[in-house]
C-alpha cells in the first residue's frame, strides 16, 4: 500500500517534490499544465529525467499525471472532442518523459441530448488515438464519474465497454474514485455494499485492471450524483466506511491517492487521519522527513 496526494506543480517540478515529501507522500498524482487551460509548456527530458529520478532516490512512487479538466473526449462536439483528444495525446507524451505510470482521464459528458452508448464508443476511439500517438507510452487510466451531467462511466459496466470497445485494451486501466462511486449509487460505505461493487467491478472490467484508488470522502450524499470531495472519514462515506475501503484485501496492494480540498495543513491532518484508519497490519512505515523539513 502506497499513500499520496494530488501534488500541485505551481513554482515548478522541484516544488512539487517538496510539497509530497511535506505530506508523507509514498505516491503522487499530478497535472501537467493549468487543468482548465488548454495551453501548456513542454517537459523536457532533462527535466523530466531530474524529476523522476528523484521521486525513486526518495522512493515515491508509482506517480500518476491527471488529464486536463477541460478534456471530453466523450463530447458530441466534434470540434471540443478533437482539442481534448489531442491534449490527451500531449498528457501521454508528457507522462512517459516523466516516467509516469499512467494518465488518469475523466471520460467526459454526452451533453443533454446525446446517449451514454454514443459516448462508450468516442471514448474508445479517444484511447485508440492517443495510443496511437503515444506507442511506448504509458498507461491510459480510465476514471469512474459521480453521474452529474450525463457523464460517461457512472456505472463500471460502461468502464468496461469501454475497455471492450478499444484497440489496445492491453493501454487500458481503471481508477475508482470512492467519492464518485458513492455519489453515483454504489453503497460502498456498508460492508455489504463495498462487497457488492467489488463483485461488480471483477465482473465488469475486472478487479486485475485496478491502477489505484482516489481515496476521498463525499460531501454529497449517496445517489446524489454529485462530485463533492471531502475530508477523510468527515463526509458521508464517514470514518468507518473509510476505514473498511482502506483495510479490504483486495486493495491493500494500490496506491492511493487523496484529492481532498483545503492547505497543506487539510493535506497533513487527512494523511494522518488515513493511516489511522488502516489495520495496523496493514499500515505501511511513514517516510521520514528530510532533517531540514523536521
Amino acid at each position: 500500500m502506497r499513500l499520496g496526494f494530488h501534488i500541485s506543480i505551481a513554482g515548478g517540478l522541484d516544488r512539487c517534490i517538496e510539497r509530497a515529501i511535506v505530506r508523507r507522500c509514498t505516491t503522487l498524482q499530478m497535472f501537467t499544465a493549468a487543468p482548465v487551460q488548454w495551453a501548456r509548456n513542454d517537459v523536457s527530458a532533462e527535466e523530466g529525467a531530474r524529476f523522476a529520478d528523484e521521486l525513486a532516490r526518495l522512493d515515491i512512487h508509482p506517480h500518476f499525471v491527471h488529464a486536463k479538466y477541460l478534456l471530453n473526449v466523450a463530447s458530441p462536439d466534434p470540434e471540443l472532442r478533437a482539442i481534448s483528444v489531442a491534449d490527451l495525446c500531449a498528457e501521454l507524451q508528457a507522462a512517459q518523459v516523466l516516467r509516469a505510470a499512467g494518465v488518469i482521464l475523466h471520460l467526459g459528458s454526452v451533453g443533454a441530448k446525446g446517449t451514454i452508448a454514443e459516448g462508450i464508443d468516442r471514448v474508445a476511439r479517444a484511447v485508440d488515438e492517443a495510443c496511437e500517438c503515444s506507442p511506448e507510452g504509458p498507461l491510459v487510466i480510465l476514471e469512474n464519474a459521480a453521474g452529474q451531467g450525463n457523464m460517461v462511466g457512472a456505472r463500471f459496466e460502461e468502464i468496461a465497454r469501454i475497455i471492450a470497445a478499444t484497440d489496445c485494451p492491453e493501454r487500458a486501466r481503471v481508477c475508482i474514485d470512492t467519492a464518485h462511486a458513492f455519489g453515483a449509487g454504489y453503497a460502498i460505505h456498508e460492508e455489504e455494499g463495498l462487497e457488492r461493487a467489488l463483485a461488480e467491478m471483477d465482473a465488469t472490467f475486472g478487479l486485475d485492471r485496478l491502477a489505484l484508488l482516489h481515496v476521498n470522502d463525499s460531501l454529497a450524499p449517496l445517489a446524489s450524483g454529485r462530485d463533492r470531495h471531502w475530508h477523510i472519514g468527515r463526509g458521508e462515506i464517514g470514518r468507518e466506511g473509510m476505514a473498511r475501503i482502506v483495510s479490504h484485501p483486495a486493495l491493500l496492494h494500490l496506491p492511493f491517492i487523496m484529492e481532498t480540498p483545503g492547505t497543506e495543513a487539510d493535506d497533513v491532518s487527512n494523511m494522518r487521519r488515513i493511516r489511522r484508519l488502516i489495520r495496523p497490519e496493514h499500515r505501511p512505515p511513514l517516510p521520514p522527513l528530510p532533517k531540514g523539513l523536521c
